[in-house]
């Protein structure tokens, strides 16, 4: 292939692309490195995004065991990419846009980075090791700051533009909450490249989100496109990408789409997966890096996909923290749902206008079977309480899931 060749794709074929090159089975590590970046969301009504995003592709993942890769071993850092995320040690010199970007939005806010504070604050680290904003800096509440997202206290407020502009990084969460200290001492020896070119560094970015969603959309939302530059600045570190084969320009009959050689490379087929092989079901996160570009879902799927936890519950259809459910490479239902003291609880099951609950297709049944044992397994839960609405095949299925073969 050259550079500049465009390649054109049917929708069946971008389906195919993107199931298979996001649901080959792997272990974490193999995952890390296939997607990325990981988005990061303190929300755990049955486990965090990381947790539902790994949950999907490694087999015999357990909740919590994200921590252990980002905490203890190091596969995983806390950073910024797609709003919080979770991304490799090894790729933190291409943050440097973010960092600038941050601690010049911070400065116009009034908040210096290289402000006396700051720096005492970055000491306090350097002394005395990892700590929370309850253990740093000045703990008393600035009335000027009451209402805001960080809250009244001004040394939360430094911490944030801090760790933003990458002078201080996560060692490790408390309850969710960020042990700040170095980033000499948070990343593993050699994993911190000084004063990378800014395009260099935007190029890496670019190519990231894309290799992270497998394929995606220039025309997207800017949500999913969140960077430190504008866009024109971005299709130029595109179109630099393209010319060094980093990425590859698709039509998908007659959309515009970028994906990378390594996510096109699985439509000449993938060892262990096989067209024959039997469709499985698994259940998505709502930040799942499949589900970031929701109007490529729609065209490519058919899958309308809205995520409604910041709505009024009044005005939600779906529910509070709705799982798309993916049966091979078709969108089949959605459903809500938590998880309390080992108690799975279904709150709501909506099926697809063309699944008939009273008659599943077949092998649909078994696969949901499977896929609500490894959930349970996942979650390490043991009870199960099922909504109305799920037919009486799926209820079969997850009334036998718990059931130890």
């Amino acid at each position: 292939m050259t550079a500049q060749q465009r390649f054109t794709l049917t929708r069946a074929d971008a389906r195919r692309l993107l199931v298979r090159y996001h649901f080959r089975a792997a272990s974490l590590a193999t995952i890390v490195h296939r997607l990325g970046t990981i988005q990061y969301d303190p929300l755990a009504p049955v486990g965090t995004n990381p947790d539902l995003v790994l949950q999907a592709r490694v087999p015999g993942y357990r909740q919590g065991a994200w921590q252990d890769a980002a905490y203890r071993r190091r596969l995983l850092v806390d950073g910024w990419d797609k709003q919080a995320s979770l991304i490799q040690p090894q790729e933190w010199w291409a943050q440097a846009p973010f960092h600038r970007w941050f601690a010049r939005r911070w400065n116009q806010r009034g908040v210096d980075v290289d402000s006396p504070e700051a720096r005492n604050l970055v000491d306090q680290v350097e002394r005395g090791g990892p700590a929370t904003s309850l253990e740093l800096g000045d703990q008393r509440a600035d009335p000027a700051l009451r209402g805001s997202w960080y809250g009244p206290k001004r040394s939360r407020h430094l911490l944030k533009a801090l760790w933003d502009s990458g002078r201080l990084m996560t060692h490790h969460r408390i309850g969710g909450r960020h042990a700040y200290d170095l980033p000499e001492r948070v990343l593993p020896q050699g994993a911190g490249m000084p004063d990378a070119a800014q395009d260099d560094a935007l190029q890496r970015l670019v190519v990231r989100r894309v290799q992270a969603a497998g394929l995606l959309r220039p025309t997207a939302d800017g949500a999913v496109w969140s960077l430190p530059c504008s866009r024109a600045e971005r299709d130029r570190i595109a179109a630099r990408a393209i010319a060094a084969s980093e990425l590859i320009e698709l039509d998908v009959e007659g959309v515009r789409h970028w994906a990378t050689p390594a996510a096109l490379a699985v439509l000449d087929g993938v060892p262990g997966m096989s067209g024959s092989e039997e469709p499985e079901v698994r259940f998505l996160a709502p930040l799942d890096p499949l589900m970031w570009d929701r109007g490529s879902i729609a065209q490519l799927f058919g899958f309308d996909y809205v995520w409604e936890v910041y709505k009024p519950q009044a005005e939600r259809r779906w529910g509070y923290y709705v799982l798309p459910v993916l049966w091979g490479e078709r969108f089949v239902a959605r459903f809500d749902a938590k998880c309390r003291q080992g108690t799975l609880t279904l709150l709501a099951w909506h099926w697809e206008s063309d699944i008939q609950p009273a008659r599943l297709p077949d092998g649909l049944p078994e696969a949901l079977r499977q896929a609500a044992r490894h959930f349970l397994d996942y979650l390490g839960a043991t009870r199960l309480v099922l909504p109305r609405g799920l037919g009486r095949e799926a209820r079969r299925a997850w009334q036998e899931s718990r059931i130890k073969t």
